[in-house]
């Protein structure tokens, strides 16, 4: 039986520096990206720049706290974004073979 890997992104900074990073070359359509800190604010990103991020990645969260102290939730809410809460990311680090934070 082979296991797939999956790789957590964590999205800690801004993600315009994302599409700078070589984050997107190194992920792959079977990992999750998780928005953080001002991570959340891919939230706000017109279409085109979030297309970009969104077709390297499998799914894309959002850690509501961090939208809710940005003031971004109901934009998220508009977006049907994934939010998930604190439990959440612990979650999701847990049900990922590896991490690495952006």
């Amino acid at each position: 039986m082979v296991k797939i890997i999956t790789m957590l992104h964590i999205l800690l900074s801004s993600p315009y520096r994302l599409l700078q990073s070589s984050c997107l070359s190194f992920s792959s359509i079977k990992d999750d990206l998780l928005c953080a800190q001002d991570g959340v604010l891919l939230s706000t990103m017109d279409s085109i720049f979030y297309e970009k991020i969104d077709k390297n990645f499998n799914l894309i969260y959002f850690l509501k706290e961090d939208l809710v102290a940005r003031g971004l939730l109901a934009i998220a809410k508009n977006k049907n974004l994934i939010l998930v809460s604190y439990d959440g990311f612990v979650y999701l680090t847990l049900g990922h073979n590896n991490n690495i934070t952006w």
